[in-house]
């Protein structure tokens, strides 16, 4: 095996032990009464600690004098477990409510020209927020590969990935909204908070140092 393959193999799984105990400590944090409802918060979590972690990756480097190459196998492979996260959460948050009953997760009822309790106008709309979130990550996770940088180019392969800041906006909503819709409690709250903060923090931080250096050259 190459010492990358080698690398990037090891890289992966600590990324996995990672996820694991993320996993294990955010199970702890949820407070459902139903287990797949645990584990769709649970998914929820650990799936956006991993992208604030992906986005931290290049404004780091930045803020450290380091080059931010377009593309590096560390930031891909955060993206990577980032997606599957993310799917998991999909497929599993889909089972918690309306019994199963897809349509109504999009499709809201209306009893006698009202919104039905169990299918809000704000439960509707951020549930569309997080499939169309979804789908833009499975295109993401779709060229997170040395073929699909080859093909589309760096500039072209650059201006698609950049749909991950429409994905943190998407997903920042979608989260904020279920924090009200379910009421969780300030332990869960908190951590949505540190890690959404921890995005918008790291990305500022990277844009300053870049206008900085532009500034010098």
């Amino acid at each position: 095996m190459k010492p990358a393959s080698l690398r990037r193999l090891k890289r992966n799984a600590s990324l996995a032990v990672l996820t694991g105990g993320g996993l294990i400590a955010a199970y702890a944090l949820a407070a459902a009464d139903r287990r797949v409802e645990r584990l769709s918060i649970t998914s929820a979590y650990v799936a956006l600690g991993l992208l604030a972690a992906t986005l931290t990756i290049g404004p780091l480097s930045l803020l450290r004098g380091s080059s931010n190459p377009v593309s590096t196998h560390l930031r891909r492979d955060f993206g990577i477990w980032t997606a599957v996260l993310s799917t998991v959460h999909t497929v599993l948050g889909l089972q918690v409510h309306m019994g199963g009953n897809l349509s109504r997760y999009f499709v809201p009822s209306w009893p006698g020209g009202q919104i039905a309790l169990d299918a809000t106008a704000a439960f509707v709309a951020t549930n569309y927020l997080g499939l169309i979130a979804i789908l833009l990550l499975l295109v993401l996770l779709a060229i997170s590969n040395d073929y699909a940088l080859g093909r589309l180019g760096s500039r072209r392969w650059k201006s698609v990935q950049r749909w991950s800041y429409a994905i943190v906006v998407l997903v920042v909503a979608h989260g904020v909204v279920y924090q009200l819709l379910e009421g969780r409690g300030f332990p869960l709250v908190l951590l949505f908070g540190a890690m959404a903060a921890t995005i918008v923090v790291a990305q500022f931080a990277g844009m300053a140092r870049r206008l900085m250096d532009k500034g010098k050259a």
